[in-house]
């Protein structure tokens, strides 16, 4: 019975890949979308591990300020700090579409999240959700997002004057 089940599992994935990312003779269709999306999956961890380990140092260092105080810490601060680990990847990738367009996966995952639990959950378990859903996706996904474009827009048009004046 695990067999069929994991191989059935393993189909649905190989579909998945051949779908989005692979050709028919098992080539990428696009190299840039391919690691555009695996890029964002590295920055989804690095945003969850900077709220993880911010969290409670943010917590104890805030502990005497008042709770609107703690709660804008506890979403600006992480977010924040994700935005410049994954930003700085922009300095060291050749191809610098590849963080912009990783932002915008994130997006595709929060939009999808956000609509997901809309239809699946109870009105009062979805404003929890958004609750939370407020307080640590839009700081990152913003931060980062408009970090990364305005950082490529500035390389596209250093690349610009460099070719007019050759």
């Amino acid at each position: 019975m695990a067999n069929t089940t994991g191989a059935t599992l393993r189909q649905k994935l190989d579909r998945f890949w051949n779908i989005l990312f692979l050709t028919e003779d098992g080539r990428p269709k696009s190299a840039m979308f391919l690691y555009s999306f695996c890029l964002s999956l590295l920055f989804f961890g690095i945003y969850a591990a900077a709220y993880v380990y911010l969290i409670d140092v943010l917590e104890t260092a805030f502990a005497g300020q008042s709770v609107l105080l703690r709660n804008i810490a506890q979403c600006v601060l992480p977010g924040l700090a994700g935005t410049v680990v994954c930003c700085a990847m922009f300095f060291l990738l050749p191809d610098r579409r590849l963080v912009p367009a990783a932002y915008l996966w994130l997006a595709v995952y929060a939009l999808a999240a956000f609509i997901t639990m809309f239809f699946l959950t109870e009105q009062e378990e979805f404003r929890i959700f958004l609750y939370f859903f407020a307080m640590l996706v839009p700081v990152g996904l913003i931060s980062g997002g408009a970090v990364s474009f305005l950082l490529l827009r500035r390389h596209r048009r250093k690349e610009a004057r460099t070719k007019a004046a050759c």
